[in-house]
């Protein structure tokens, strides 16, 4: 019971680090592997036989689908907060989000966020010079257990580098 708790503060406070010891490493993967067998596991059970069930297997179907619907709420709640509450910008009639602790400031189109999935994509991310705003290709992609983009500069040689948006200004 105390180690349950002591990895879920390790989890919470190794989240913002870019650099993890070995031990959180281990901590995260077993946190995301076992989410991912819960909805492996649900996604399995359901392949939608017509049967008789007794009671137990009626549960144990609920359970599953209950399992899968929160993996995908935990999911959609990931993708909202990688792009609520961020500070909007806009440029003549384009409005954009601004990345953080980049080479420069550079800026995504906010209808791109949309767009964006786990499979790498080339999208223009757009910079400002004195009075024109000017575009860089990049491979961008997103991960289901992260708020963060992952950005490649270079698509031939692809490393990925996370990223995120400016949080809108408290007033």
């Amino acid at each position: 019971m105390m180690s349950d708790t002591k990895k879920r503060v390790n989890k919470e406070t190794s989240s913002n680090k870019e650099n993890y010891t070995t031990e959180e490493k281990k901590i995260v993967m077993d946190s995301l592997d076992e989410e991912r067998r819960i909805h492996d596991k649900a996604v399995k059970g359901l392949d939608g036989k017509d049967s008789k069930f007794d009671q137990s297997e009626k549960n144990q179907i609920l359970n599953q689908l209950n399992e899968q619907r929160l993996s995908k709420q935990k999911r959609a709640e990931i993708a909202k907060k990688r792009i609520d509450n961020k500070e909007v910008y806009k440029f003549g009639s384009k409005t954009f989000y601004k990345f953080l602790q980049m080479e420069r400031e550079y800026y995504i189109q906010i209808e791109e966020c949309s767009r964006l999935s786990s499979r790498p994509s080339n999208i223009s991310l757009y910079y400002r010079t004195f009075d024109e705003l000017k575009t860089k290709d990049v491979l961008i992609k997103t991960e289901v257990y992260s708020d963060k983009f992952f950005i490649s500069y270079d698509p031939i040689r692809v490393y990925f580098k996370a990223y995120v948006l400016e949080d809108a200004r408290k007033k």
